[in-house]
Parts: structure tokens; C-alpha cells; sequence
């Protein structure tokens, strides 16, 4: 339906972002019912993904706050493009239970370039990291270390590889077989082994591996700066993480 309806746009719009008097709210209700559309939260989801983004421009100098922030914001995304997936299945609706059409492309557009550009500004890829790992490999400088076969029966069938890089100071983990955790128990952290750094370990980061997930790529996320790392290792710690580790150690994978 291509129709421009704009006394609905507005009113939906206004709706989404300073709230309708009880008489708007009534003449939004006609006028839908009147058109044929069904009251849908298009705008109101587009709304919710710019607060999201105007507040974390407004605290992407903080250090909590941004990641919560961006975590809400990618789920609006995902509503909007799940919303739109559905869309497309749907060959032709009865008349009165179409949707209003022109809230869906705003909603759509603004979450595509909200997200982007705050993404940006923040120095994130919109990237999947399994696409990141397959560039980082084309660069000569990266170097690929597979896991050792785990001591621990219980990760015995684990298979993958690390690739870092020095350089850039970027790398992946490839974990394929890994248990499942429940991170309101435990969450998986990776160790860093830089001799010529430290006598511990670098935190790399922690991660989950949830149900039914298959092979994963997992970034690391190094606190610190590492030169030639001779080994990676993975332990299972209290959710967060630590500082340093009792071990026993998961899986290694090692420089030789």
C-alpha cells in the first residue's frame, strides 16, 4: 500500500514520542478503523531505539552504562527485523487487519541507522565476529593455534582454534562441542599467556556458550596489551569472571 495517510502519521508519531490526549487517542482509533489498519507499535519501537541511542551517546564516556545501553538497543533491532521477517511470509491480509504500513519503513530505517551510526561512534563493527575472524585470517601476520585435546573428559570432544594477531591486537576463539553453562552459575574465561608480560595470565575476557549453539567464535577481549602470546587457556568461573584463576584449566591451546 503506498496511500499517504498524514493526519495517522502524526498521530502515531506523537503518540510514540509525547503521548495523545484522550481525544487524539480517540480520532487515532477512528481513523484506523476507518482505513482498514491494524494499531501496531511500530513507532513506538522506533521511539525506544533512539531514546536508547541518544542515551548512550550521552554516556559512552562512562564505563556501565554503555554496554547495557547497547545491549537494549540491538534487542530493538532484532524486534524490528524479526517484525519485518514475519512481514514478508504474509502474502495477503483481510482488510481490516492491515497494518499501517508507513510506521513499519520509519521504524525500520530509523533503527538501521540509529544503530549504525552509534555503533560507530563507539568504535564497534556491526561485523559478525565469525566474518571478523575469516578477514583477520587473510592477514599473513595472523597466527592460528588449534586446542589440545582437553584432559578433562568432559571436554573431550571440543575442536577449534585460536587466531591472533600482534598487530592488530585482535583474535577469536573457535569452540565447537563446548558445554553448555548457565551463567547465573558460572561463565567461561579466557587466559592469555604472555611470559615476557607477566608471570599471570591476561584476562581475555569471559563468555557463555548457550544451549543448541553448535560451533562458536567468541572475540578476544585482552585487558591488556600482549606480545606473542605462547598459549591460550580456558577455565570455568563465578559469572563475571576473576582476577586471577584457580584453575584447572579447560582447554589450551598453545604455541608448541
Amino acid at each position: 500500500m503506498n496511500d499517504r495517510h498524514p493526519e495517522i502519521e502524526d498521530l502515531l508519531l506523537r503518540r510514540a514520542t509525547e503521548g495523545l490526549s484522550g481525544d487524539e487517542a480517540d480520532r487515532l482509533k477512528t481513523l484506523l478503523d476507518e482505513h482498514g489498519f491494524a494499531d501496531t507499535d511500530d513507532y513506538e519501537l522506533a521511539a525506544a531505539a533512539a531514546a536508547n541511542a541518544l542515551a548512550l551517546r550521552a554516556s559512552r564516556d562512562t564505563e556501565d552504562a554503555p554496554a547495557h545501553l547497547k545491549d537494549k538497543l540491538r534487542a530493538d533491532a532484532d524486534r524490528f527485523f524479526a517484525d519485518s521477517e514475519t512481514d514478508s511470509k504474509v502474502v495477503e491480509l483481510p482488510p481490516r487487519t492491515r497494518a499501517f504500513e508507513p510506521g513499519w519503513a520509519v521504524a525500520a530505517m530509523l533503527a538501521v541507522v540509529l544503530l549504525a551510526s552509534v555503533l560507530i561512534d563507539t568504535g564497534e563493527s556491526l561485523q559478525s565476529p565469525a566474518d571478523a575472524r575469516f578477514e583477520l585470517l587473510a592477514d599473513a601476520a595472523t597466527e592460528t593455534l588449534p586446542w589440545a585435546q582437553p584432559d578433562d573428559p568432559r571436554y573431550a570432544q571440543v575442536t577449534g582454534d585460536v587466531v591472533w594477531n600482534d598487530d592488530r591486537q585482535e583474535g577469536y576463539l573457535r569452540l565447537a562441542g563446548m558445554p553448555v553453562n548457565d551463567s547465573a552459575q558460572s561463565q567461561y574465561q579466557l587466559w592469555v599467556v604472555d611470559p615476557d608480560r607477566d608471570s599471570n595470565p591476561v584476562d581475555g575476557g569471559v563468555f557463555d556458550i548457550p544451549a543448541g549453539a553448535g560451533e562458536v567464535v567468541v572475540p578476544i577481549t585482552a585487558k591488556l596489551a600482549v606480545d606473542r602470546p605462547v598459549a591460550f587457556a580456558i577455565t570455568r568461573e563465578k559469572p563475571g569472571g576473576v582476577v586471577v584463576s584457580a584453575g584447572p584449566l579447560l582447554v589450551v591451546a598453545s604455541a608448541g
